[in-house]
């Protein structure tokens, strides 16, 4: 069924262009850790990705997926609130000193988590247009466990960034990749809900998803460490 959903709606060139922005943002990443690249990459790969995808948006009148930017960017510019408790409160997450930093994230790291939620959320809402949409959410659940920790995993070693060590995988802590399945739970919901709406709701919604990222680290952090 889930083959079939994926089949029935990439025939959509929206569809293509976002699963083949995603295949290019894991292999870019893979590549930044294999040759240790450096926060350079990082910022590249961010703001140059989040450009590939305005640009495709306002070439091809895409409402939702302006939609889905605008989401995304707010999300990632008030989850800066959670990398600064990650960082100054409990010294958990390491950023390079030498990088140019809004608070204490790196520049890039808005659009960074504007192109992981745009891109993971919308492959949880491709399953919603066929499954029930709990079941959309609980995969997407899944999908941000297994994926985004590979983003942290390669963060690593493409000098990116690092944690320090607590109740581990490899290299990210426990905290960190139970949360962000939990960043990605609501993300179904939300980009069906963004289909019929204007503007103002993904506005409310981008805050809405950049706050629930600290409450999902919080809690985790605090149930696990």
């Amino acid at each position: 069924m889930l083959l079939r959903t994926y089949a029935k709606n990439l025939t959509k060139k929206e569809s293509v262009f976002i699963i083949i922005s995603m295949i290019v943002t894991l292999g870019i990443t893979l590549l930044s850790a294999h040759f240790k690249w450096g926060f350079e990459s990082a910022f590249i790969l961010a703001i140059g990705m989040y450009l590939i995808l305005t640009g495709y948006a306002f070439i091809n009148s895409d409402r939702f997926l302006k939609k889905l930017l605008l989401f995304g960017i707010l999300a990632g510019f008030t989850e800066l609130i959670a990398d600064k408790w990650l960082v100054q409160n409990i010294h958990s997450l390491v950023y390079p000193q030498n990088e140019p930093k809004i608070l204490c994230s790196p520049n890039y790291m808005p659009f960074a988590w504007a192109v992981v939620l745009i891109q993971v959320g919308y492959l949880g809402w491709l399953i919603s247009q066929q499954q029930k949409m709990i079941e959309a959410m609980i995969l997407c659940l899944i999908i941000g466990i297994c994926f985004i920790p590979v983003f942290e995993q390669c963060a690593y070693y493409a000098n990116w960034w690092y944690y320090n060590p607590s109740k581990m995988l490899l290299n990210t802590p426990w905290y960190v990749i139970i949360s962000e399945g939990l960043i990605c739970f609501f993300l179904p919901a939300i980009f069906f809900y963004e289909t019929n709406h204007g503007k103002k709701f993904a506005i409310l919604f981008g805050i809405g998803e950049g706050l629930w990222i600290l409450v999902s680290y919080f809690l985790i952090y605090h149930l696990i460490e």
